[in-house]
């Protein structure tokens, strides 16, 4: 009888465990590759590292908790050598808010560059978490 109880308990722990590691379940923010400009003088960047872990795609970082973060961005590009290719940003997110940054470059024969961020929020995220009392934007 015992053992009946263990094989039905097991699952609803393993669910409950995989249900609080969830990061939608609270809001998050999003770091991605912005898009390139050439009349904003704009280029993409790969997204390296956050908090000093790589991430897995170089495009966007997954979902992350609101708060202090390290991102590190690289730009390459093959028009020119490239001082410095990485920087570091330190980063306050914003829960529900998506960042995109882009390389800030001065020219055709791109030697400096300097990260930029635009931001915008996530209407998904936004819907989910609005409290019952604020009015619909």
């Amino acid at each position: 009888m015992k053992a009946r109880w263990m094989l039905l308990a097991v699952p609803a722990f393993a669910s409950a465990a995989a249900f609080a590691q969830n990061p939608y379940s609270q809001p998050w923010a999003l770091v991605e590759s912005g898009d390139g400009s050439q009349v904003r003088e704009e280029a993409r960047v790969s997204i390296s590292k956050v908090d000093g872990k790589s991430t897995r795609n170089p495009r966007k970082s997954d979902a992350l908790p609101a708060g202090k973060h390290v991102i590190t961005v690289h730009y390459d590009t093959a028009r020119g050598v490239v001082n410095d290719e990485y920087r570091e940003l330190q980063m306050d997110l914003e829960g529900c808010t998506r960042y995109r940054i882009v390389a800030k470059v001065n020219g055709p024969p791109v030697t400096e560059w300097k990260p930029h961020v635009y931001s915008e929020p996530i209407g998904e995220c936004v819907a989910k978490f609005r409290k019952k009392d604020e009015p619909k934007k």
